[in-house]
């Protein structure tokens, strides 16, 4: 992520809050952010015209009017050469609402699907004062068991795997 991505996110979050459009943009922006790379490259190459790049990404925010956020947000993007930041913009913008809302959502994978108890208490036990955990489920056969959380950057490694690698290294400090 690039270290304009927050300061831009962080406009575009108050811009659309004061207009009333967050809630409305919010799947849009999870959209973007899961976007995968190849698409950020095609946006950010400059060998591709600026004009086509600008009108892709005008598309994939769904052709918004020129005077609204969203509409002036293609062309200054354009103008700093970060047209292929959107998917950085959209994931900041994500993590700031969540901060701001204390809501934080996160995956867990393990090897077979968890309970929906198992994880409910995972969230529960995650959860702090103020922030609300909000688990998704992923399998992982190359886990051999345990569960791996991921919190944003924080990763909550309880693998059986893990376990093994800091006995490994235990072993061979001793």
């Amino acid at each position: 992520m690039s270290k304009a991505a927050p300061r831009y996110a962080k406009a575009l979050l108050e811009a659309l809050t004061a207009f009333g459009e967050l809630e409305r943009t919010l799947p849009l922006w999870r959209g973007i952010a899961a976007l995968p790379q190849e698409s950020m490259d095609l946006l950010g190459n400059p060998t591709i015209p600026l004009a086509k790049r600008s009108q892709a990404l005008r598309l994939a925010l769904g052709d918004p009017p020129d005077d609204s956020i969203l509409g002036r947000l293609v062309p200054l993007l354009a103008l700093r050469r970060r047209l292929g930041e959107i998917d950085s913009i959209a994931r900041s913008l994500l993590d700031q609402y969540e901060v701001r809302t204390g809501v934080a959502r996160g995956i867990v994978r393990s090897p077979r699907p968890l309970s929906d108890v198992q994880v409910k208490t995972l969230e529960r036990t995650l959860s702090t004062a103020g922030t609300s955990v909000q688990l998704a489920q992923e399998t992982d056969p190359s886990i051999l068991g345990g569960f791996r959380v991921r919190l944003g950057s924080n990763i909550l490694d309880a693998t059986v795997n893990n376990q093994l690698n800091q006995a490994r290294r235990a072993l061979l400090s001793a």
